[in-house]
């Protein structure tokens, strides 16, 4: 198998399933380290970042551990694989900013999980795992844009339980599984379970989670307009009852809504071998439980310069709310825009 398979295939496009013939097992190592100079061009600088007494003080990615003012390192990860021919495993480790932020509850380990191909067209997968929605993922090294989208800061991240994947063939792959409510990784002792599914065929995809009183759809679809430039489109919607326990983020900044609608096109353009860039457009609707919903609209634009396994991205973010839900400069006040500037490093192995 030239790819180990996570339950991010669920709905990510591209499904890759089955065995390379005679195939010896493998063990490998690979990982990456980032670190960042991060800057609000008209928030506050001087407090704390995240979510701070009833607005944010910097971009809400900050609650994810990347949004610290002035050069911080944000993680270093390190995953470890076996590639058998039936079976296998991945241990995945983070430590830093991020990973302190998302794993509150297994400290360094981000995802941990073995497979067994039980047929050509069948695997079946059992541990802790990231979100197969959007696609953004954990590892900087795994994304184009250095901060995250709202869609992946306020969606579900964390999850444990047990999962099939099934080629059904004209590229067509589906998925399903039974987990714990959503990022209750560990201690289960509310008797309650999730579920999930997804369906791909190609570069198009849609799945779906149910979780106590959470539910998730997301949608996406991908096109190659040229050699050098293309288009990701996903849509995620969540609602939950106005009496839900919320958790992760969501039990940060949103208590008392009940849910958001995420729209996001990354286009991205290869400009030479060394150099591409990219914007991501995120529409992001919150619906309040009293009174009218918030909407925030944020741009992102990314420069990616790789030199050997290194790559250098300088980003500019600007949100923009329909609510004055951000500091302003002087931290005494609240303001509806928020812009911030970052030069982050990462070196991939």
């Amino acid at each position: 198998m030239k790819k180990l398979i996570t339950l991010m295939s669920l709905a990510v496009v591209g499904l890759s399933f089955g065995q390379e013939e005679e195939q010896a097992p493998k063990f490998n190592v690979s990982g990456s380290v980032d670190a960042y100079f991060h800057t609000s061009l008209n928030g506050p600088n001087d407090v704390p970042a995240g979510y701070v007494g009833n607005a944010f003080s910097s971009a809400p990615s900050a609650i994810m551990g990347n949004d610290d003012r002035g050069f911080s390192g944000a993680n270093a990860n390190v995953k470890l694989s076996y590639e058998g021919e039936k079976v296998g495993f991945v241990a995945d480790l983070a430590y830093g900013p991020r990973a302190d932020a998302q794993f509150y509850d297994f400290g360094v380990v981000n995802e941990a999980y073995m497979y067994w191909n039980a047929s050509e067209n069948v695997t079946l997968m059992m541990g802790r795992w990231n979100s197969w929605m959007g696609y953004e993922n954990f590892a900087a090294a795994d994304n184009f844009h250095y901060s995250y989208s709202h869609q992946y800061t306020f969606g579900p991240r964390n999850m444990n339980g047990l999962a099939a994947q099934f080629s059904l063939g004209n590229d067509v792959n589906l998925g399903i599984g039974v987990m714990n409510p959503v990022e209750t990784t560990e201690g289960n002792t509310s008797g309650d379970y999730s579920v999930a599914a997804g369906i791909s065929k190609g570069d198009f995809g849609a799945s779906f989670l149910s979780s106590q009183d959470e539910t998730f759809i997301d949608v996406k679809a991908k096109f190659s307009l040229t050699d050098s430039f293309s288009v990701a489109l996903n849509g995620n919607i969540a609602s939950w009852d106005d009496d839900a326990m919320l958790t992760g983020t969501r039990g940060v900044a949103l208590a008392g809504t009940e849910g958001y609608m995420s729209l996001s096109a990354y286009s991205q353009f290869q400009a030479s071998e060394a150099f591409a860039w990219g914007v991501r457009l995120e529409y992001f609707n919150i619906k309040e439980s009293v009174g009218d919903d918030t909407n925030v609209i944020s741009p992102t634009l990314t420069g990616n310069y790789s030199v050997g396994n290194l790559t250098i991205r300088p980003e500019l973010r600007l949100d923009s709310a329909s609510e004055d839900i951000f500091w302003n400069s002087d931290a005494d006040d609240y303001q509806g825009g928020l812009s911030t500037f970052t030069l982050a490093a990462v070196y991939s192995f």
